[in-house]
């Protein structure tokens, strides 16, 4: 990675932060409709690994 390319991601980071935390309330609700009994926190972890998970795969296709 360029010197170039690490200043530039640091720019992003406030952002890809902010799109993550979009991710991860988006699919909390999603959850919150669907599971009657839905254990807020028990849902964060659960999507939190789906989303590693979904990383690691998008990884692996680069």
């Amino acid at each position: 990675m360029s010197e170039i390319q690490k200043i530039e991601i640091k720019r992003y980071h406030k952002r890809i932060v902010k799109d993550v935390n979009h991710l991860i309330e988006r699919y909390r609700e999603i959850m919150a409709w669907d599971v009657p009994d839905n254990d807020p926190q028990e849902a964060d972890k659960l999507i939190f690994e789906a989303v590693k998970v979904a990383i690691k795969e998008c990884e692996g296709n680069r």
